[in-house]
C-alpha cells in the first residue's frame, strides 16, 4: 500500500517550502520567492472572492424569494395601493410590520456587503502596493 515501507504512515516529508505548523495562520514566508508569495496572496484572494461569492449568491436566492412573495400579495390591493376596503385592519398592520421588517433586514444585508467590499478593496489595494514595490526593487537591482 505505502512506497516507502521503512517511513511510518503520517511522517511523509514536506512538499512545500514553507517550514512551521500547516495549519497555522502566519507561516514562515521568509523561504517563498516573490513569485511564490505573489501566487499564494493570489489564491488567498481568490479562496475569499469565491466565498464572498457564495454568500452574495444565497442572499439573492432571498431576495429573489421575498420578490415573488411580495408579486403574489400584490392582488391584495388595487392599483394605487390601497387594501380594499373590507380587510381587517389587524391584516393592514401586520403586513406594514411585515414589509417594514423586509427593508431592514435588507438594508443590513446592504450594509454588510458595502462593509465587505471595502475591506475587499482595501485588501485588493495593499496588495497591488506590495507587488508594484517588490516590481521597482527588481527592476532598480538590474
Amino acid at each position: 500500500m505505502t512506497d516507502h515501507p521503512e517511513r511510518k504512515p503520517g511522517n511523509r516529508p514536506r512538499i512545500g517550502p514553507i517550514d512551521g505548523d500547516p495549519v497555522t495562520s502566519h507561516p514562515d514566508l521568509g523561504k517563498l520567492s516573490p513569485q511564490q508569495r505573489a501566487l499564494r496572496l493570489a489564491v488567498i484572494q481568490e479562496f475569499k472572492a469565491k466565498k464572498v461569492k457564495k454568500y452574495v449568491e444565497k442572499q439573492v436566492q432571498y431576495i429573489n424569494a421575498n420578490t415573488r412573495i411580495a408579486e403574489g400579495i400584490k392582488f391584495l390591493f388595487d392599483e394605487e395601493g390601497r387594501p380594499p376596503p373590507n380587510m381587517p385592519m389587524e391584516d393592514i398592520v401586520a403586513e406594514r410590520r411585515h414589509i417594514e421588517y423586509e427593508i431592514r433586514w435588507f438594508e443590513a444585508i446592504l450594509d454588510e456587503l458595502r462593509n465587505r467590499l471595502v475591506r475587499v478593496k482595501e485588501i485588493e489595494e495593499h496588495a497591488l502596493d506590495l507587488l508594484a514595490e517588490r516590481f521597482a526593487r527588481e527592476h532598480k537591482d538590474e
